[in-house]
């Protein structure tokens, strides 16, 4: 993609509108633009191909590029419209299962002035796509890599969790001893040597297809127990999302594009903890992470495999880990960015008015509980209490507070 200036100023004053449906004809370009645009992981080719194939295969891509008089691309917005509670909402393709979802903008151009933002945008966006009823765009980071959003003035609802991140230098030390306490790096000196004495301790990057299947089924596997331990349903049972981890693990691991890493902890050769993310653009985002239900994850596997991972990730080049969204011990001891996200709602006709109404009250009760320790506290206390109620009303009570992730 050309990052020069001047020409792509003065071109980028007309701006022209195409919706692709078939991903395999907008592959070439997708791809090409993705290098250099401002975006992440979850707007890229890559990822949208594979949720199409797997848990969004009944679902209709309908990829919405944006060109200037040139021809270049300006952005591209990986969208989809599902039909819910009666509506036809517009939300981004295969958002559900990453942390962020922005589109792709390319840098240059979007430092002119002239290109529509926000309301005006989406309302071009609009004209395109097939009529809608609202437009519901989750998990949108308030800053796309480290600049402007286009879309961040839309409104809506802030989510109930940021994301988390720090930089990452190419000496581990130098970023231990940033990040985290002198007593947390004595505690996971300590739990690697608990680690060691019940049996020899091994840190391995899966990079071989069968090992690859084998560590994201095991982790699939571990993630199913502990929901079910903690009264949550479990969201990997779902249709096609375990061909979607199986299909994103074996993503080539060096290439230009959107790249898989994924981690594993051994004791005595049993795994002990595992760790999933992708790489883009030098920046390794964290998707899943899982510990053993054996009683010697009371030693921490999971901070010991993460503080491996920093080491690995420093000697690759990797410039920041992105650790996702939620609130974990680990998030609160490394990171120190906060990505805010938000849930840009709008409505488009009477029942999308209605819908929007409905969802913006529902969000921001979420909000209110993740934002208040008590209420909060309350919900994890009720959450493992409520394996005791049965199955069906587990199920029931599971959705909505696994929604609360959002």
């Amino acid at each position: 993609m050309p990052l020069t200036s001047e020409t792509m100023a003065k071109n980028s004053q007309s701006l022209t509108l195409k919706v692709h449906t078939d991903l395999g004809e907008i592959r070439e370009p997708w791809l090409e633009f993705e290098r250099g645009a401002k975006g992440g992981p979850h707007d890229t080719w890559e990822w949208a191909d594979i949720w199409s194939r797997t848990v969004g295969r009944f679902s209709t891509p309908l990829i919405t590029v944006g060109r200037n008089a040139s021809g270049d691309i300006l952005f591209l917005l990986p969208l989809t419209i599902r039909k819910h509670l009666g509506c036809n909402v517009l939300e981004w393709l295969g958002a559900e299962h990453g942390n962020y979802a922005s589109g792709l903008f390319h840098p240059t151009a979007w430092l002119q002035e002239a290109l529509p933002r926000g309301n005006d945008l989406l309302a071009l966006v609009l004209d395109a796509l097939p009529r809608v009823d609202a437009v519901h765009l989750e998990k949108q980071p308030r800053d796309i890599e480290n600049g402007f959003n286009p879309l961040a003035s839309l409104p809506g609802v802030m989510a109930a969790s940021a994301g988390h991140a720090f930089p990452l230098d190419k000496n581990c030390e130098t970023t231990t001893q940033k990040q985290i306490s002198s007593r947390f790096r004595r505690s996971l000196r300590s739990s690697e040597r608990r680690l060691a004495e019940q049996g020899g301790l091994e840190f391995k990057v899966m990079e071989r297809a069968p090992d690859q299947l084998d560590a994201v089924d095991n982790m699939i596997s571990e993630k199913g127990e502990w929901f079910a331990e903690m009264g949550i349903a479990n969201f990997f049972a779902r249709q096609g999302v375990h061909e979607f981890y199986q299909a994103l693990v074996q993503l080539p691991g060096k290439r230009e594009g959107l790249t898989t890493r994924i981690y594993e902890l051994r004791v005595g050769g049993s795994v002990v903890a595992t760790n999933l993310g992708v790489i883009r653009h030098n920046v390794f985002y964290g998707l899943m992470a899982s510990t053993t239900l054996n009683p010697i994850r009371r030693y921490g596997p999971g901070s010991v495999l993460f503080l491996r991972i920093v080491e690995h990730l420093a000697n690759e080049g990797i410039e920041k880990i992105d650790c996702g969204a939620g609130e974990d011990d680990n998030k609160r001891r490394w990171c120190d960015e906060e990505r805010i996200r938000r849930h840009v709602i709008v409505p488009v006709t009477p029942r999308g008015r209605v819908y929007a109404a409905i969802l913006k009250a529902i969000l921001r009760v979420k909000l209110q509980i993740k934002q208040s320790p008590q209420l909060w506290s309350l919900m994890k206390r009720a959450r493992k209490w409520k394996p005791t109620l049965g199955s069906n009303r587990r199920a029931t009570s599971a959705n909505s507070q696994a929604s609360l992730q959002a």
